[in-house]
């Protein structure tokens, strides 16, 4: 019987060590949680300037976007469907003109729908920032 207590010990000291480990793990996670709500609701000075600078980044490429679209849009309604035309550039200077104006309308369009994509997926991440 003695031998059964014994091994009843031993087996009990065993587990102690993985729950001393296991409860310093998660006295750390909580510390570590704790920190991370302090600095969501209490940002320092640093924090706030950093990101109110991402913001502005994200305010810059929305406006950019809107620039464009408003760009495309006059082109669309300035064009008469005879005199349009769609030039590609490379870095390397090699040029493509399109001047079929199906193509161009074609072109124009999925332009169109990508820029939308974009400018809904820009105000989206501002919408949704946090300063």
């Amino acid at each position: 019987m003695s031998n059964t207590k014994t091994s009843a010990k031993t087996a009990t000291e065993k587990a102690t060590p993985q729950k001393v480990a296991t409860e310093s793990t998660a006295k750390d996670s909580e510390k570590m949680s704790r920190s991370t709500v302090e600095e969501i609701l209490n940002p320092s000075a640093s924090a706030r300037i950093k990101k109110m600078e991402n913001f502005q980044l994200l305010a810059n490429r929305y406006q950019f976007l809107a620039d464009k679209k408003d760009q495309l849009d006059k082109f669309i309604i300035s064009s008469d469907g005879t005199k349009e035309n769609i030039t590609l550039k490379n870095a390397e200077g090699y040029e493509f003109t399109v001047s079929n104006s199906q193509v161009v309308e074609e072109v124009v369009k999925v332009m169109q729908e990508k820029l939308s994509l974009f400018i809904a997926h820009s105000e989206n991440e501002i919408l949704k920032y946090n300063i």
